[in-house]
């Protein structure tokens, strides 16, 4: 099955997702996620999210991203400095021979 974090796609059986508006008593006006097949399918185990749910999944999957932001940036400065350290001792030693 696929993973049903966020805003989904594709259902596991590879049809695309489409969004409905959920007309019953308990949830009126309510936006959802629903594979086609599942509509007509009710039995089988097919994709059903509810847009409130996903756009959350969503918002905390980029709030988690963006902590990390910050350690691959300096991740990145670190890498950079040693190759201009390697870049810059390579240069002076071959200046030295030449």
């Amino acid at each position: 099955m696929t993973n049903n974090v966020g805003i989904p796609s594709r259902c596991w059986c590879g049809k695309e997702i489409v969004t409905y508006v959920s007309k019953t008593e308990e949830n009126p006006y309510k936006r959802f996620f629903r594979c086609e097949i599942g509509l007509k399918r009710k039995k089988e185990q097919h994709l059903f999210k509810w847009v409130d749910e996903a756009l959350l999944d969503e918002i905390q999957r980029m709030h988690e991203q963006q902590l990390r932001m910050p350690e691959e940036i300096e991740d990145l400065r670190s890498s950079l400095k040693r190759q201009w350290r390697k870049q810059l001792s390579s240069t002076r030693s071959q200046e030295m021979y030449d």
